[in-house]
């Protein structure tokens, strides 16, 4: 899984025009994406790329960037 495709996806779901990023972006403060989202968010990617939901919530740690959920998507961290 390509780092531009998760983020490609992460921009649709929050519903805001794709700008450049980079692994140590954080959503919530460079993207403003707000509690309520981030749970929105975390859902529907755990959907779309077949991840267990759990493995977002016993990470939730790295949720914060864009590098972090790269991480849990791919499966680089240990469930």
């Amino acid at each position: 899984m390509e780092f531009n495709a998760i983020t490609k996806s992460i921009f649709e779901i929050i519903d805001m025009e794709p700008i450049p990023v980079n692994k140590t972006t954080s959503l919530k403060e460079e993207l403003d994406v707000d509690s309520l989202q981030m749970v929105n968010l975390m859902t529907r990617l755990a959907e779309t790329f077949d991840v267990p939901f759990a493995r977002f919530i016993e990470h939730a740690d790295l949720i914060d960037t864009m590098g972090g959920i790269y991480q849990i998507i791919t499966g680089e961290v240990k469930s």
